[in-house]
Formats: C-alpha cells, structure tokens, sequence
C-alpha cells in the first residue's frame, strides 16, 4: 500500500536532513551481516532524498552523488547545515564517553587483575567504574587531552 506524505518545504528540509543523518550514523556499523540491511536503507534513503529534492527549501541542494551511488545533499549545504551539527556533537560526545569508559575499566582492570575484571557481571563492572568514570569525565572536561598521557613501553619508543 502506497504512503503519502504532505510535508511543508519546511518539513520536507527537516525530514531530509533526518534521513541524511540516520544514513550517516547507519553507515558506521561494521557488524558482519549487516551489509545487506545498509544497501536497503541506502536506497530507500536514495530514493526518498530524489524525490525530496523537488520542494523549494532544497531545489539544488540534493543531488545525485556517485561516490555514494544515491541522491545526498550537496557538500556546501551539508557544511552549514543543522543536522551536520548534530553529527559533530554526537561524534564528540561519543569519543568522550567511550575513552573516559576504556580508560575507567583499563584501571579497575589493573587494579582488580584483568581475569577477574572480565568475570565480573556487566551490571557490577559500570557500578564499580561509575565513580572514576565521573572523575575522568570531568578531567576531560576541563583540560581535554591536555593532561592525557601514554605511557610507552621502552620497546615502543
């Protein structure tokens, strides 16, 4: 059964720019299998972008793109877009939260020895790390990576 859809060109730009930024965050998943559930998404994205492209908000900021063989937004309207600022964030916060998690569990590893770590339940794993975890966070917050340091083996360096 077919769908219709009667957007203003006000809607039409949101709901590309929705479109635009699951595809984008679908395109990150490297999970075996998943290949063929991405191809389906992208031409539906596709297609749907194409016939988007008609309305006036965004005549000319579509088009077909052959690097990613489907109708996308233009680089100069991906540039200064609202939904490329929320990608940015999103990327943002995630690197934050997922090295302030890697960083907490590398410690508490170290500490509690590594095979007991990995034995311990998912659920005792976060209440254990939580109070680091906001000290990293708000480490990180302040000084970003300007305190972050490695250290190499000698074999390394």
């Amino acid at each position: 059964m077919p769908v219709t859809l009667k957007l203003s060109d006000e809607e039409a730009r949101d709901l590309a720019e929705m479109l635009s930024t699951a595809a984008t965050v679908a395109a990150s998943n490297q999970q075996d299998g998943a290949e063929a559930r991405l191809a389906a998404w992208g031409n539906l994205v596709s297609r749907l972008m194409k016939e988007l492209s008609v309305t006036s908000k965004l005549k000319g900021r579509i088009a077909y793109a052959d690097e990613l063989g489907g109708y996308a937004f233009t680089r100069e309207y991906e540039e200064s877009s609202f939904f490329q600022d929320c990608l940015d964030e999103y990327r943002d916060n995630s690197f934050w939260a997922d090295l302030v998690t890697r960083m907490a569990d590398k410690a508490i590893s170290e500490h509690l020895g590594p095979e007991y770590f990995e034995n311990m339940p998912e659920e005792e794993r976060r209440r254990t790390a939580e109070a680091l975890e906001k000290s990293l966070w708000q480490e990180c917050a302040r000084y970003g990576i300007d305190r972050l340091g490695f250290i190499l083996p000698p074999s390394d360096g």
